[in-house]
């Protein structure tokens, strides 16, 4: 039979240990409380720890994203102002080469108007110029520390880029900056957007070319197209090198008719004289402020024949369909702009309900069960209280005392 000796000093450690025990595990869970974190070391719980930082990464890039869509979301609302304040220079000048387009106006009358174009031409370099508030220039492309646009002797100079920053808004979202200034400025449609036509400048008739275009695009194919005088009564339709075409388009001019030719209707009214042409082409791209410089020269120029006259008249007229295509590509690049607000707006959603699943994650995670810790705490409160009694009890005897 082996005997189980106990002493008095064991007792009283192993007492003591368990007081120790329970008053850590209170200190602990007064602190979770207390802090409502219940995972402070990866000790505690090595995986849970893990997860928590993940989810502490995805949080932190979530934030960022939102940085990123609010710096976007800035230039991009800047854009959609200047495009809109772009749009109503070109209303106005509108308006004013429609008044000048008018007979019963004097040459200091179309000068006046001609003064107040320029003055709107260069309130739109201003715009183009703008700044974003963050020191970079909205309209420079990719390119940072340079003034977009310059005004060389009536001949406007680009010295930003064609690029266009990509910036990442969401996981996997991601939205286009404010557009480049040779997109918005310079790369704009003229005529009818398909086509384009032109008086010529050396015509000494009176020719006023009422309408040129497309009626028949299949037919059309984008070839230039001129029809040229060889007399006031004859005329004949050439190709772009001045070939006759095949089969030949020629007659006899009567004012107002309508002139077709590979699926291009020209009408003319008034007299050409022998050797005016006008000319329909594919319409090219022209900058916005070359358009605003030419209706203010054309006005600038003095009328003193019935020639002269209808020249203004002819580069009037074609300059008016350029102002109505330039105001057609703002409106455009706005409807752009909005859709890409709106993928802003979209993705500020998804981000907001990423936000809230990661932190309920997290939540689960590393917060305090107060429900849970509070219910712990007390039934450690009582080992501690039992384990006190029994040293209370200890150190009242020995074991000298039950011999």
């Amino acid at each position: 039979m082996t005997n189980l000796r106990v002493s008095t000093s064991g007792l009283f450690a192993q007492g003591l240990s368990s007081m120790q025990l329970r008053q850590g595990e209170i200190a602990k869970l007064n602190q979770q409380i207390n802090s409502g974190v219940r995972l402070t070391r990866a000790a505690d719980d090595p995986a849970g720890m893990a997860a928590s930082q993940r989810l502490d990464h995805l949080l932190a890039r979530l934030e960022q994203y939102g940085s990123n869509a609010t710096i976007a979301d800035s230039r991009l609302r800047q854009q959609e102002s200047a495009l809109s304040d772009s749009g109503d220079i070109l209303l106005r000048a509108r308006e004013l080469a429609v008044q000048a387009n008018n007979d019963s106006l004097s040459d200091p009358d179309r000068r006046a108007i001609a003064l107040e174009l320029r003055s709107l031409r260069a309130g739109l370099l201003q715009i183009a110029n703008r700044d974003d508030g963050a020191g970079r220039r909205l309209f420079a492309g990719t390119r940072d520390g340079v003034v977009p646009f310059t005004d060389n002797a009536g001949s406007v100079a680009y010295s930003g880029d064609d690029g266009q920053n990509v910036i990442d808004i969401g996981p996997d979202a991601s939205v286009r900056d404010s557009n480049p200034g040779s997109e918005v400025f310079l790369r704009v449609r003229t005529g009818d957007g398909t086509s384009r036509a032109r008086a010529a400048a050396a015509n000494t008739g009176t020719g006023v070319l009422e309408t040129a275009q497309v009626i028949d695009p299949a037919a059309w194919n984008g070839a230039t197209l001129t029809l040229r005088f060889s007399g006031p009564g004859s005329y004949e339709v050439v190709d772009g090198a001045g070939n006759p075409l095949a089969p030949p388009v020629a007659g006899s001019y009567t004012p107002g008719q309508a002139i077709v030719a590979q699926g291009a209707q020209f009408q003319v009214s008034g007299t050409p004289a022998a050797g005016d042409s006008f000319t329909l082409q594919r319409a090219p791209n022209q900058d916005v402020f070359a358009t605003l410089q030419q209706l203010a020269d054309a006005l600038d120029t003095p009328a003193l024949t019935d020639a002269d006259r209808v020249r203004r008249r002819n580069a009037l007229t074609a300059g008016l369909k350029d102002v109505d295509q330039a105001q057609q590509h703002f409106l455009d690049l706005r409807a752009d702009t909005g859709v890409r607000r709106n993928e802003l707006d979209q993705a500020a959603d998804r981000r907001l309900a990423d936000d809230e699943s990661f932190r309920t994650m997290l939540s689960d995670l590393r917060d305090t069960d107060l429900t849970e810790a509070i219910s712990q705490l007390n039934l450690k409160m009582v080992a501690l209280e039992a384990a006190q009694r029994l040293m209370v009890r200890m150190q009242a005897g020995s074991l000298f005392d039950r011999l």
